[in-house]
């Protein structure tokens, strides 16, 4: 029989308390519907910050809970393995309506079974969920002097797909605030990510552990920018004269969170933006220069370029004056001389096509993906064009459509040919010997991206040489995609 999840997590426990990066609870938390294999606690994760929709029903649980209550523990386990057998269901969900439904009942349960139970299935369960649904038995009884139950559970909270439920029942705790910041400082993944959220910054010591560590987890600043920002009071933290260069590395992080909005709230929902900006653009004035660090500022240049709000214009003003300093200009321009941060260079409007030219001829396997940061002049086009044709043996690499998604090191060829293909999207007829190569090769992705801009060129008037439209008739014929097939359907050659 193997280990229960509690034991797996006692024997893999290393000296520091934490677990191994690559360490996963026994169920696989792959997600049928991505396709993909994810990291422990994202499926949580995403359902509390996008929004993911379940309608999963509480009712097995509630049976559950009843027959733990009259002791009846071996139908009880068994319905609640059965409930949890299958990846799609998941304990998170049901929580809100379990514990309304247990605070409604609470006189016809007997709250020692159901604490002996949830014991016994944290201790021997195989199934994360049904493992989740025993410490939200616990968050709802007494257990702030169980000393063995507060062991177990900071045990659990070690793993990220537990931190969050290990979370909900520390909160119940006198000391809970204090447990939760010692289950951030051991975790690095979903569970800080929950802990951060949860923990109340009532001391100088965790605002300093918020400011010092809160955004530094493995899954994205952005979720935690926001809660850290606000918790440590970011524009009044810029406003102390003890501000010095260390604080400034520390606070970069947070402010490239924050203005990672995408598909969560960040800098644009906070009432103290201006503040928070206008600190930390103060603070830029005279720090220390790190290729981060530069990187950030262009970032807040591009925001506010995006956002127009009160003071937007006069930060934005302060912000140029510090971009365009001879400080900040002579720190880009070395890079160039390192063959390094081109992009950083583009950006900062300085003029590297010589220095990536060079680049991509020196290593075109580190660097054929500069090619889009390059001006697509006709000069500058023929100096790439001649790279890639003496890089890529395109005569071999056009073999033919097959149903190929090229995955592999030994497709890289074909992904660093789609890239070129894709920057001349706006270049109609530029580089055709390009497109007939993809529309020659075996991998579908480049087919198809030969494809998209041949349609955009055909917007532009474009006429298409012989051999392109032969390409085009030939994959007509030849194609073994259902998909690429619609997009050959556009392309009226």
């Amino acid at each position: 029989m193997s280990n229960s999840i509690y034991e797996s997590i006692c024997d893999n426990l290393r000296p520091d308390d934490t677990l191994p990066e690559d360490f996963r609870i026994s169920r696989d938390t792959s997600s049928g519907k991505l396709g993909i294999r994810l990291v422990e606690g994202a499926l949580d994760g995403m359902y509390l910050y996008h929004d993911m929709k379940d309608d999963s029903d509480e009712e097995t649980l509630i049976d559950v809970i009843n027959e733990a209550s009259q002791h009846d523990f071996e139908s009880a386990e068994y319905d609640l393995d059965s409930f949890f057998s299958t990846p799609e269901v998941r304990m998170l969900p049901l929580v809100d309506k379990l514990e309304k439904w247990v605070n409604d009942n609470a006189g016809n349960i007997d709250a020692e079974a159901v604490f002996q139970f949830a014991a016994n299935i944290i201790i021997k369960t195989n199934n994360p969920e049904a493992l989740k649904f025993a410490l939200v038995l616990f968050e709802m009884m007494d257990t702030d002097d169980n000393e063995a139950v507060k062991n177990v559970v900071k045990t659990l909270s070690r793993s990220e797909e537990l931190t969050l439920f290990a979370i909900m029942v520390a909160e119940t705790w006198k000391d809970g605030n204090e447990a939760i910041l010692d289950f951030a400082k051991h975790t690095k993944g979903w569970g800080r990510i929950h802990c951060v959220e949860h923990i109340d910054a009532v001391s100088g010591k965790i605002k300093d552990w918020l400011f010092r560590e809160g955004v530094r987890n493995n899954v994205g600043a952005a979720y935690s920018a926001r809660t850290v920002a606000e918790k440590i009071n970011l524009g009044k933290v810029f406003l102390n004269p003890a501000f010095n260069d260390d604080d400034y590395l520390l606070a970069r992080p947070i402010i490239e969170g924050l203005l990672d909005e995408g598909t969560l709230q960040g800098i644009s929902s906070m009432s103290d933006r201006t503040e928070i900006l206008s600190g930390y653009i103060t603070q830029s004035e005279h720090r220390v220069k790190t290729t981060e660090a530069l990187s950030t500022l262009l970032d807040l240049r591009d925001y506010l370029n995006r956002n127009i709000f009160n003071e937007s214009g006069k930060l934005g003003e302060k912000l140029e004056n510090i971009l365009n300093s001879k400080e900040l200009k002579d720190f880009a321009s070395r890079l160039l001389t390192e063959n390094k941060d081109f992009r950083l260079a583009k950006r900062m409007d300085i003029d590297c096509t010589k220095e990536v030219l060079a680049a991509m001829e020196e290593d075109f396997s580190a660097n054929a993906s500069l090619v889009d940061i390059l001006p697509k002049n006709s000069e500058t086009l023929s100096k790439v064009f001649s790279i890639f044709r003496k890089k890529l043996p395109l005569d071999m690499m056009a073999s033919g459509p097959k149903d190929n998604l090229g995955a592999g090191e030994e497709y890289r060829p074909y992904h660093q040919l789609s890239f070129l293909v894709q920057n001349l999207s706006d270049s109609a007829g530029e580089g055709e010997d390009f497109i007939v190569a993809s529309l020659n090769s075996p991998v579908n992705g480049t087919r198809q991206m030969a494809l998209s801009v041949l349609e955009e060129w055909l917007k532009d008037d474009y006429v298409p040489s012989n051999a392109v439209k032969y390409a085009v008739w030939h994959l007509k014929e030849a194609e073994p995609s259902e998909d690429i097939k619609a997009l050959l359907e556009k392309i009226d050659i």
